[in-house]
């Protein structure tokens, strides 16, 4: 996808810009957005847990979208190039809204677990967007007034204190996934047992997730 994007939307001819500028005053390009965004696509749907937001790479994207189709009102709708821009664009939505939808699912599923996890991280290790977290929390309210309404009232008082707590669901952190290795992590742990190997880059393992969330966090391995 990034070769053809790359291709078809950042020609500098048809007046579409090649570079954004993020808020470290970096410059960055159209493609490379669009690999960022397609990389967190894909360890989101393939990690059981919710990891950090890219809201900036989707809100430059989203950007770029809009401008691209802006340009492609000056094409002839017959025209083959059109009909080539607007395959490409409907396969970039596409990604991000699988991507959007994805995060947003594991957000309904494990909202007490994520809200509580995000209450004790600093802002830098923040994994919620803003929107995202006004989105759990609200959810949470609404499920929890609900839930209240229609069960834990009619409870007995011992078993209301204790049912929030009861009712938190958490990811299951040591479901076996495969992930590829992008650099060299020597002396990392892969048992239970503490056995340690060196994951050689380019190479493919079965791993417990807990295992290798933080190199994942890193970027020292993507999922596949």
């Amino acid at each position: 996808m990034e070769d053809s994007f790359d291709e078809h939307f950042i020609a500098q001819e048809e007046g579409i810009d090649e570079t954004f500028e993020d808020d470290d005053e970096e410059h960055i390009t159209a493609e490379k957005v669009l690999e960022n965004i397609s990389l967190a696509w894909q360890n989101e749907r393939l990690s059981p847990e919710l990891l950090p937001h890219c809201s900036d790479m989707v809100e430059l994207m989203l950007g770029q979208i809009a401008h691209m189709e802006e340009n492609l009102q000056t094409l002839d709708p017959n025209d083959f190039r059109s009909i080539m821009h607007k395959m490409e664009l409907e396969r970039i939505r596409y990604t991000l809204a699988s991507y959007l939808r994805c995060r947003l699912k594991k957000i309904e599923e494990f909202t007490g677990h994520i809200l509580e996890e995000e209450s004790t991280r600093s802002d830098v290790e923040k994994r919620l967007s803003s929107s995202e977290l006004v989105f759990a929390k609200g959810y949470h309210e609404i499920t929890e007034n609900h839930l209240f309404q229609v069960a834990t009232r009619h409870m007995p008082s011992n078993m209301q204190q204790n049912d929030n707590k009861l009712r938190i669901v958490k990811p299951n952190l040591m479901s076996h996934v495969v992930v590829k290795v992008n650099s060299e992590t020597p002396a990392t742990i892969v048992g239970t047992n503490d056995e340690e190997i060196d994951l050689a880059p380019g190479s493919l393992h079965l791993l417990p997730y807990q295992l290798i969330s933080e190199l994942l966090i890193k970027g020292s391995v993507s999922m596949t």
